[in-house]
């Protein structure tokens, strides 16, 4: 018979997410890992299999955290303020200011596996499609009739809004810039989508 695992899948995933978060993939070394996760350098690879996979983990859990945080909003366009309100905040209110664990692994790609770069690019169609939804279930309540390519479009900006607030508070902008970016965008919504 097989031993259960003796760890919190979540507690683990969590400490994973925040070493890679804060160190990078590169520069997360195995002390890094054990210290966040509590666990041994051998119990991590017998759970887990390689620093990829780890990574992989982590990145499944940055998507739920941010998913989670996003999805809180009311439906409608009231919803799309308080996603690009909420990466606004997130972004400003991380003392580190982390950004990204998913835009910052892209310049680690060549160190990443084919198939941790396919699970970023996954990721990044997931917020993108979370975010297409959301423009969706927006339009719905407007009544507005948009083709599905006019709100593709509509779902890029935004995203391409989220990515551009959580780079620049990475690199240290003050929250101001971070807000008029998300202004624009949801000004672009409203343009979009409000009757007349």
């Amino acid at each position: 018979m097989a031993r259960s695992r003796e760890f919190d899948p979540d507690a683990v995933a969590q400490g994973l997410l925040d070493a890679f978060w804060l160190h990078g993939f590169t520069r997360t070394s195995i002390a890094h890992l054990t210290e966040a996760t509590g666990l041994l350098p051998g119990s991590l690879y017998a759970a887990f299999g390689s620093k990829d996979n780890m990574f992989c983990i982590a990145a499944d859990r940055y998507v739920e955290v941010m998913q989670s945080a996003l999805s809180r909003g009311p439906a409608g366009l009231a919803g799309i303020r308080h996603v690009l309100d909420a990466v606004v905040q997130m972004t400003a209110k991380d003392p580190q200011r982390r950004g990204c664990l998913l835009i910052n692994a892209i310049p680690e790609s060549s160190s990443l596996s084919r198939d941790t770069r396919s699970r970023i690019d996954h990721a990044f169609q997931q917020m993108r499609a979370f975010v297409r939804k959301r423009l969706a279930q927006a339009q719905e309540k407007t009544g507005q009739s948009k083709t599905p390519s006019e709100l593709d479009q509509l779902a890029s900006l935004v995203f391409a809004s989220m990515v551009s607030i959580r780079v620049l508070g990475r690199a240290g902008q003050n929250r101001r810039l971070l807000q008029d970016i998300a202004d624009g965008a949801m000004a672009a919504v409203h343009r979009c989508l409000e009757p007349g």
